[in-house]
């Protein structure tokens, strides 16, 4: 039976000899003990590092998730406000086209039926946000390729009738003019009185060119109690333009007429508070809104 081998280890005090005695098992076991502690506390130290820096990218990666996330839906909010500019625009093309209007029926079946408010991403998890991207591409998608297929039937119809939309009144009769009263019931400026109004009255200076809206016939062109010296023309098809309160004529009744022609010069004359034009559309004997009718420009 082998002996066990036994180290000591002496120190001298103040008093006396000290010595400790410990065999080659006792110091096998402390390093052992010692080496389980420094493995342990390194692989807790790791760990719990490794922990603390995924946790650190993964927060680091939602925060940049979420900015791009929100951005995706700033900008698709921002396609659907210029989608509801192209639908209105698509609504006078057809009106100048003779066309009817697209059904809502058939809009809103691109919407789900319902307008989506916005959701900000900081309120959604991630799996609600893309379904939430997805819903609105496939809904700007549905309105994208409903006012193309819109356009090409406009375009179409426009091509195969161009003689009769040339005479279509569709242009603003004004250049630079703001407007100073629509279509509909107002107070009356002069009497104070609410009362119909028949056209748009287009607040300009005086002696500004006013033009043809679209091809025709001059058809009256004279003074007026009213409407002052003021300009009919005919343009076929049911379709007639009066131009009122003017300074100066410059066409004469059956002249023909094109498309931006010069007409007359804008004034005061007749019963108007002050320089405008005022302006009307007629379509079949009946009056009607003519910024309906305006597709190549815009109203101040």
């Amino acid at each position: 039976m082998l002996k066990k081998k036994f180290f000591s280890f002496q120190y001298l005090s103040s008093d006396r000899l000290h010595q400790i005695n410990f065999s080659v098992m006792n110091i096998a076991m402390s390093f052992a003990i010692i080496l389980v502690i420094i493995i342990g506390a390194n692989y807790y130290l790791s760990l719990e590092f490794s922990n603390q820096y995924y946790k650190d990218k993964l927060r680091e990666t939602d925060e940049k998730y979420a900015d791009v996330s929100q951005e995706l839906l700033n900008k698709i909010a921002q396609l659907e406000e210029d989608l509801l500019l192209i639908e209105e625009r698509d609504k006078e093309l057809r009106t100048y086209a003779a066309l009817p209007s697209i059904s809502e029926d058939l809009k809103t079946q691109g919407k789900g039926g319902a307008v989506v408010k916005e959701v900000y991403v900081e309120d959604k998890d991630a799996s609600s946000i893309l379904f939430q991207l997805k819903d609105k591409i496939d809904a700007l998608s549905y309105t994208v390729n409903l006012e193309k297929d819109s356009y090409n039937t406009i375009f179409n119809q426009i091509k195969s009738n161009e003689d009769m939309y040339a005479h279509i009144p569709s242009i603003i009769p004004v250049n630079n003019a703001y407007l100073g009263s629509g279509y509909g019931y107002r107070t009356d400026p002069i009497d104070g009185k609410r009362r119909m109004h028949r056209g748009l009255d287009f607040a300009v200076n005086l002696n500004t060119d006013v033009l043809a809206t679209g091809d025709g016939v001059v058809k009256k062109a004279q003074y007026d109690s009213g409407w002052g010296r003021y300009v009919k023309i005919d343009h076929g098809y049911g379709y007639e333009t009066i131009y009122a309160h003017l300074y100066k004529i410059k066409v004469k009744k059956g002249q023909k007429v094109k498309r931006g022609d010069i007409i007359g010069k804008s004034g005061n004359s007749g019963r108007a508070a002050g320089f405008h034009l005022h302006y009307e559309v007629h379509k079949n004997k009946k009056v009607e809104d003519p910024a309906k009718y305006f597709f190549t420009g815009y109203i101040k």
